[in-house]
């Protein structure tokens, strides 16, 4: 059994060195089709392994990817595009999956689970879909769609199907935020440049809606995002992303409160265990000052969180602070355990949730807790070093001055040693550093002077202390026009 693994790429030198790694793992041929590169796309892809194949552009996605299709001899294909790759676990599963099924004459291929990362960070950006990226190499398997083209049967046979694969996740940076509206509105281009011929494909809208979402037209978005909502036609895997645009349009534009609970409610109805739609009402309401429904929200959104969770929901960005505000209600009821318990269940979440963890220590505080116990509480949300220098920037703005010492000591990066002092509670040896400090930095301006412009000149000898200019026997005054001397000495 072979395995091809196929891409189309323009301008893609700085993602391909990672798709090529990923799909070396269980790829017998690697196909790259570049589609007018004016960067090193071509050399890298050589130089990775891949056979390489020209195609002049024509805005056709489809066409280009069906003409990649045609240049694979694998018995199976594996098209993704060349902003992403399989996580470091997936990618070994891929070959075993595609052997056990291999024999099942039905099944056409697998749904992927893909999640949306940042390029620069790697951080999770709250979206996933389940797409089609593994399938036969078949006759009646193509793709279809110049923009936003996908997989489809073409075979007329609705015995084929697709089935999801499990424990495989796919990660795509194109969502990147440094990126994502140049390619808005590039597809936004295209799409009004086909409607302006007349012609309409399905999934037109839901593609309509990503761009003015993505382009913060939410009025547009809202209406696409209606349309593609009660469309027959639902791109697999992402059939609830109508809604989540829907619902977060009318807030961001302000719709009035009944017609946000109805596209909720709307929401609610058609995907009952999505925890993303009552998260998202919940800090509407929350932000709209409905503190009783927010919580309703919050509680329910948080029991489906837990119970239905997938790498990448939208659920996962937001649980943390749903968390947090629930523990701001509980301590105003005076229910400090209770408070507590959520914070930490925020931390759980998100290690590095400042906004919970200040909480938490101002309950410490409020229920008699000193340095010594509040690390110890700490400790066992936190076992190891790797948080130490975000506990220390948070402590440091807490009643735990000596606890952010703690931890700025197992930070690799540290206070200032002033700083240092200041929580120390050594404001005298802090002061003196910063006179110390203050004393170099004029004498370096009385030494350098005459480096500057007369009109500069001027301006610092107005901000210089009387002490590097005057001429007495004062202690003080001596110091400095030692230190004076020694700049300027070693100024020549």
């Amino acid at each position: 059994m072979k395995i091809s693994a196929c891409v189309i790429a323009k301008n893609e030198a700085e993602n391909l060195p990672r798709w090529l790694a990923s799909m070396r793992v269980f790829a017998d041929e690697m196909i790259v089709v570049d589609t007018g590169s004016a960067d090193a796309t071509a050399e890298i892809a050589r130089a990775g392994g891949a056979r390489v194949y020209s195609f002049t552009w024509i805005n056709d996605f489809a066409a280009a990817k069906n003409f990649a299709l045609d240049q694979a001899t694998g018995d199976w294909v594996v098209f993704t595009d060349a902003d992403e790759f399989f996580t470091e676990e997936s990618a070994p599963r891929v070959r075993p999956l595609i052997e056990e099924y291999d024999g099942h004459g039905a099944l056409d291929g697998f749904i992927v689970h893909l999640v949306n990362i940042d390029m620069d960070t790697g951080a999770l950006l709250g979206t996933s879909a389940d797409v089609q990226r593994i399938f036969r190499r078949a006759p009646h398997i193509r793709f279809v769609g110049s923009i936003h083209e996908h997989v489809e049967n073409l075979s007329g046979d609705p015995g084929r199907e697709m089935m999801v694969a499990p424990g495989i996740v796919l990660y795509h940076t194109g969502y990147s935020p440094r990126i994502i509206r140049q390619k808005a509105q590039r597809d936004l281009a295209l799409l009004m440049e086909r409607r302006a011929r007349g012609e309409y494909k399905k999934l037109d809208d839901y593609h309509l809606m990503d761009c003015c979402y993505t382009l913060e037209d939410y009025p547009q978005a809202a209406a696409y995002a209606r349309a593609a909502r009660d469309s027959a036609d639902r791109p697999i895997g992402s059939a609830d992303r109508p809604h989540a645009v829907l619902l977060q349009s009318l807030i961001l534009m302000h719709a009035p409160d009944a017609e946000i609970r109805e596209a909720y409610d709307a929401a609610c109805t058609q995907f009952p265990e999505k925890a993303d739609f009552p998260l998202i009402y919940g800090a509407y309401a929350w932000a709209e000052g409905y503190r009783k429904t927010a919580e309703e929200a919050y509680r329910e959104g948080l029991r489906l969180h837990e119970a239905h969770y997938q790498t990448g929901d939208y659920s996962g960005l937001l649980a943390p602070s749903a968390c947090t505000r629930l523990a701001e209600l509980a301590e105003l009821r005076g229910a400090a355990e209770e408070a507590a318990a959520l914070c930490a269940q925020a931390l759980r979440m998100d290690p590095r949730c400042a906004p919970a963890l200040y909480r938490l220590l101002r309950i410490f505080a409020a229920g008699g807790a000193d340095d010594a116990a509040a690390i110890e509480a700490l400790r066992t949300l936190y076992p190891d070093d790797t948080a130490a220098a975000f506990l220390a920037s948070v402590l440091a703005a807490s009643p735990f001055p000596r606890a952010a010492l703690y931890y700025d000591a197992r930070s690799s990066t540290r206070f200032s040693v002033r700083r240092r002092w200041l929580l120390a509670g050594e404001t005298a040896a802090a002061a003196a550093s910063l006179i110390e400090e203050l004393e170099g930095a004029a004498a370096v301006g009385a030494a350098c002077g005459d480096a500057f412009p007369h009109d500069t000149q001027g301006a610092l000898a107005l901000l210089l202390p009387r002490a590097c200019a005057e001429v007495s026997a004062a202690p003080a005054v001596q110091r400095m026009q030692r230190r004076i001397a020694r700049i300027a000495e070693a100024r020549r």
